[in-house]
């Protein structure tokens, strides 16, 4: 991963770029930002341009000898820690980050910009939850400890310091404390409140936010040869995540399918229609938890776009094809004293998905609390 095949974020790039370059490199790092925003495609760039024998002025060269191990991800001089659990295929007691660095490795080539539960289907973790243990976190402080082989500095990537249990951190936060010499940390999470907050606040913070839309459109039509409409539907419905734009390009009816899902259940809540809603409800829970978050962020964004219509600022509004003919019709029942508890209720809803809540009781739940909330 370079810094060109970053997807946005420009000016964040550059700044870090400068950083290197006017040697003022911290010793400890911590990328967040939402889901598909690019984290831990930023980190492994970060990574390469600190790594590179021959730095250009805005990336890493790509032809050094630490660029070409960087390709596939075997610097000795730059390790990882990611979370992990053990697998029907393992006979040992407890697994650690080198019993799948085969997978690691191709996780990061081919899907960079993937969630954690991506990571999870490609080592066959079932319905497990990934970890950082004690013992990963020993044996990252002891190759640390160990002097460079071929660069001037290590470099320890941690991805999703979130997973660290309680011995982790605190064995982590002593590296930082007392950090062995030309050694960088960098931290990729989603969730940095979930951060131990004194690993935290050693750290120092680059938020990464979502992809803007202007880098969006570029990448979805140059890169990947989307005509501007399509692109601009995906890129609404993707909201700034390129993993979510990836999905959507790769099955390309959900794009229209979310919309057209979401009209029929509002239609539905209006209408007061109960074995509609049960049956609408049950669809909702058959399909994947990713596609179940991806519809509900996308009743997030037409509800905001339909309080903007409400409240007359057209100029505010982004919708286009089908949506201008459904949302000014909604927008009417979208008002200041519903907003609030409408909002509330999706993001209950996508946070109950995170969790591996049961999805017919979820999406139960939500659309009988939208039916009430959404006045006639």
């Amino acid at each position: 991963m370079f810094f060109r095949d970053i997807v946005g974020h420009t000016a964040l790039r550059k700044r870090l770029v400068q950083t290197v370059r006017e040697d003022r490199l911290g010793h400890a790092w911590l990328f967040f930002g939402p889901e598909g925003s690019g984290s831990l495609p930023l980190a492994l760039a970060f990574a390469r341009y600190i790594l590179c024998t021959e730095q250009g002025t805005e990336d890493a060269c790509g032809h050094c000898a630490s660029c070409l191990k960087i390709n596939k991800y075997i610097h000795p001089d730059l390790h990882f820690s990611f979370p992990v659990n053990k697998t029907k295929s393992m006979d040992k007691d407890e697994a650690g980050c080198n019993d799948f660095l085969a997978e690691w490795r191709s996780f990061l080539i081919n899907r960079p910009y993937d969630r954690l539960t991506g990571w999870y289907d490609a080592i066959d973790l079932e319905n497990k939850q990934g970890i950082i243990n004690i013992e990963e976190s020993r044996r990252l402080a002891g190759v640390l400890n160990l002097k460079p082989f071929e660069s001037e500095y290590k470099v320890a990537i941690i991805w999703q310091p979130e997973k660290m249990n309680p011995q982790a951190g605190n064995r982590l936060l002593k590296l930082l404390e007392e950090p062995p010499p030309n050694t960088v940390f960098i931290l990729a999470a989603e969730n940095p409140d979930l951060v131990l907050p004194t690993i935290a606040s050693r750290c120092i913070p680059i938020k990464v936010p979502r992809i803007d839309d202007a880098s969006m459109m570029e990448v979805l039509t140059s890169r990947h040869g989307l005509q501007a409409e399509k692109a601009a539907t995906v890129n609404r419905i993707a909201s700034g995540s390129y993993l979510r734009a990836l999905e959507l390009i790769s099955d390309e009816e959900d794009a229209d399918q979310v919309f057209i899902r979401f009209r029929d259940l509002m239609r539905l809540c209006f209408s007061r229609n109960v074995p509609g809603l049960m049956k609408a409800a049950d669809e909702l829970a058959s399909m994947t938890r990713e596609k179940q978050k991806t519809f509900l962020e996308y009743g997030l964004y037409t509800i905001r776009e339909s309080l903007a219509l409400h409240f007359d600022a057209p100029g505010m509004v982004f919708v286009a094809g089908e949506e201008w003919e459904f949302t000014p019709k909604f927008a009417p029942f979208i008002t200041g004293e519903n907003i609030t508890a409408i909002t509330r209720e999706l993001n209950t809803a996508i946070a109950d998905i995170e969790r591996n809540g049961n999805g017919r009781i979820i999406f139960l739940d939500l659309v009988l609390k939208l039916t009430a909330l959404i006045k006639r």
